[in-house]
């Protein structure tokens, strides 16, 4: 065996235990519940599977945790994948949102400080245009 298939098994390992026991934790969930698996679940759940690895192996990782507690994270995510895809990208929305926010913001307080230059300068025309014009002229 080469040392880099070696050291992917040592590293990921764990991450695909728990992927398959929570993939078959989650549908043994739902038929305990009476919900018939279909083929489109299942395949729409092995579509979403990468995406879950990924968040399970970066909670692992920000966790420190790894042998069987990362297994235990990775089947907990797996099971509950659909409500946490929709955590990550409720959260990563608000995050888009702020930013969108905070320019708006910033290109309405740019564009407020020219009204107030354009209004100044009305201001001031009407002013110079106001003042008595002297016979020296």
């Amino acid at each position: 065996m080469s040392p880099v298939f070696e050291a992917v098994v040592a590293k990921y390992s764990w991450i695909w235990i728990g992927l398959t026991f929570g993939f078959a934790a989650k549908y043994a969930m739902l038929i305990k519940r009476g919900i018939k698996v279909q083929a489109r679940l299942v395949i729409a759940d092995l579509l979403i599977l990468p995406l879950v690895a990924l968040i399970s192996y970066s909670l692992c990782r920000q966790a420190g945790a790894d042998g069987e507690a990362a297994a235990l994270v990775t089947a907990f995510v797996t099971v509950c994948a659909d409500r946490v895809i929709k955590l990550y990208t409720e959260r990563f929305m608000r995050q888009v949102e702020a930013v969108t926010l905070r320019d708006v913001a910033k290109e309405v307080i740019e564009s407020s400080g020219e009204l107030r230059q354009a209004v100044q300068k009305v201001e001031s025309a009407k002013a110079v245009a106001a003042r008595p014009v002297s016979p020296e002229l």
